[in-house]
């Protein structure tokens, strides 16, 4: 099955606005870097960056939530973008919803154009691709699978504690985000001193 999963995501991958249908089913996806397009030492041409689960609608999971410039506190893909593009969009990381609990602090989100800026680059740079699961697997079964996929096509910014030891990527990434998770700390701090 790790086959048919793979060959459905690769045969579906497109760019966010070729995809003119979407599956509104739960499934897994991937995205990869297009044939021209580079995320520093993330990620060449072609490169597996993401790969994730939908337990409800892949429809809304990746077009609700990783392509909404409103949605970077629920999609640690866009925080993960964002973390490595943070110099060059002039990214500024706020509490994701302006308080001081760690959760919101771990899940920040950016200044308003530098969302904008995200959005931009994702929808310029990023195709996605998707398996449907059309079975109704248990959502333990869907995250075996998506485990699975994941040690396969070894996704540069996985950080999922189950699988990271197979991204050499991932310790660098985990100093990006926490650059951002300091910041937004720190803005924090002074917004209530």
């Amino acid at each position: 099955m790790l086959d048919e999963i793979v060959q459905s995501i690769k045969a579906n991958a497109k760019g966010f606005n070729e995809h003119i249908t979407y599956p509104d089913c739960p499934g897994i996806y991937a995205f990869f870097l297009n044939e021209s397009s580079y995320l520093k030492e993330f990620g060449k041409p072609n490169q597996t960056l993401y790969v994730g689960i939908a337990k409800n609608s892949l429809k809304d999971r990746d077009f609700g939530n990783h392509f909404n410039s409103k949605s970077t506190g629920s999609s640690t893909l866009r925080r993960s973008i964002g973390a490595i593009l943070k110099e060059e969009f002039s990214l500024i990381a706020f509490s994701r919803n302006g308080t001081n609990s760690k959760r919101e602090l771990l899940n920040y989100k950016f200044n308003e154009e530098g969302e904008r800026l995200l959005t931009d680059w994702m929808t310029a740079n990023l195709i996605i691709g998707y398996w449907e699961d059309e079975n109704s697997i248990s959502y333990s079964e869907l995250r075996d699978w998506e485990k699975k996929v994941i040690k396969f096509l070894k996704p540069t910014l996985d950080l999922d504690k189950r699988t990271r030891n197979y991204n050499i990527f991932a310790d660098k990434l985990d100093g990006l985000r926490q650059i951002c998770r300091a910041e937004a700390e720190s803005i924090l701090k002074l917004k209530n001193d």
